[in-house]
């Protein structure tokens, strides 16, 4: 089947669509092309998949126009399917539909209603998120197929009779990094050393963090803290000048971005994984994140918020973390503390991680089920060609 990935939000080297899903779908032999906003040229193939870019879209009104923009490159596809991957991108699919009467995928990754009702002032909020989940509703009445990352997103289509499965943002089952590079033995392989892997942020507890690394310093003179991606959400300047003046800049490395394949070694070399989400934002609430499937997949015990639903679940179900209270920064430390000196304890709650992640949580388990759901709208098509 030729498929086609719709996207104007997405990276080229987005974790969940271009690692696992694209490269999944390539591997089993279909004919995937990537339709991707870049802001730099890409061979016109990856891995198997086909790459073409298109122009990064910057603002609501920008993504809007580029969610138009879009369709007619969908159409001179000519694919049988197409995975949408954002909301602006699931109306794109649904145009080309229409033209087309091919079928549309809608991989769902956030809580739709109240991201975009959050951009309304907070009194109209109410009446933005009920108009959203009916236009969920009606958008998914014409689609073949809904993937969602996370359970609780099932709720804006219960009574319908979509086709759904839920695909979690795991990540490929391999043996636990063993092969860390000597600078990162040396740098980082004889102190206590903490992380926080993906895009951070001040809704992603970067102040918490901040002063949490103050209690943690003066305890454990020691200590490092790796921030392992970009810093968008907030002022970057501003943070560093933040660490800068809490004396912390010997306690806390920033590194921006590095290839996908270069992130084990320094989740390895940790000794404690961290998921700081604040609250508020529904997102959060219901995230579902890849680093904690990082954490686990290499054996370290994980620090998370109480109050994401789904995350508690699966820290609670695996034993493989702590459960704090993330907007206080005491609470933080505590947390590290009690793992940092209690090795036992973390190794048990690390290694608890790491077997949840061999028999349930690996991308192999949520790949045939993603599979599976292309492989019945291929089943559809066919009937369809033969009617």
């Amino acid at each position: 089947m030729k498929i086609c990935i719709l996207q104007v939000l997405h990276t080229p080297n987005d974790k969940r669509v271009f690692h696992k899903e694209a490269k999944s779908l390539a591997a089993a032999g279909h004919d995937v092309l990537s339709i991707v906003p870049s802001e730099t040229p890409l061979p016109k193939a990856i891995d198997g998949v086909r790459i073409e870019t298109t122009p990064v879209a910057k603002g609501m009104f920008q993504r809007f126009m580029a969610s138009f923009a879009i369709i007619p490159r969908g159409l001179r596809a000519k694919a049988d399917a197409y995975l949408c991957v954002e909301p602006e991108t699931w109306v794109s699919g649904l145009i080309i539909k229409l033209l087309t009467r091919r079928k549309v995928v809608f991989d769902q990754h956030e809580h739709v209603p109240s991201k975009f009702a959050d951009k309304f002032p907070r009194p109209f909020r109410p009446a933005v998120q009920w108009a959203t989940v009916k236009a969920m509703r009606a958008m998914a009445r014409f689609t073949d197929y809904v993937i969602l990352t996370k359970n609780c997103l099932e709720e804006p289509y219960k009574g319908l009779r979509v086709p759904r499965t839920v695909v979690l943002n795991t990540n490929h089952l391999q043996p636990p990094c063993a092969a860390i590079p000597e600078f990162l033995q040396q740098r980082y392989g004889h102190r206590p050393t903490i992380i926080h892997q993906g895009l951070f942020g001040d809704v992603r507890g970067s102040y918490q963090l901040l002063d949490a690394m103050r209690i943690l310093a003066r305890k454990c003179p020691d200590i490092k803290c790796v921030l392992l991606g970009k810093y968008i959400y907030g002022d970057e300047a501003a943070f560093r000048k933040a660490v800068s003046d809490a004396g912390l800049e010997a306690h806390i490395d920033m590194i921006d971005e590095i290839p996908f394949d270069e992130v084990p070694p320094y989740i390895a070399v940790s000794k404690v994984g961290l998921i700081l989400f604040q609250p508020g934002p529904m997102n959060h609430t219901l995230a579902m994140p890849h680093k904690m499937f990082d954490y686990m997949r290499e054996g370290i015990p994980l620090i998370a918020p109480a109050f994401a639903v789904e995350v508690a679940h699966i820290v609670r179900e695996s034993e493989c973390g702590l459960l704090v209270d993330v907007a206080d920064p005491q609470a933080i430390a505590d947390a590290v503390l009690r793992l940092l000196q209690d090795p036992e304890e973390a190794a048990r709650l690390g290694a608890n991680g790491r077997r949840s992640v061999e028999t349930r949580y690996n991308w192999q388990s949520d790949e045939r089920r993603m599979l599976d759901a292309f492989a019945s709208a291929a089943r559809n098509l066919h009937g369809a060609s033969k009617a």
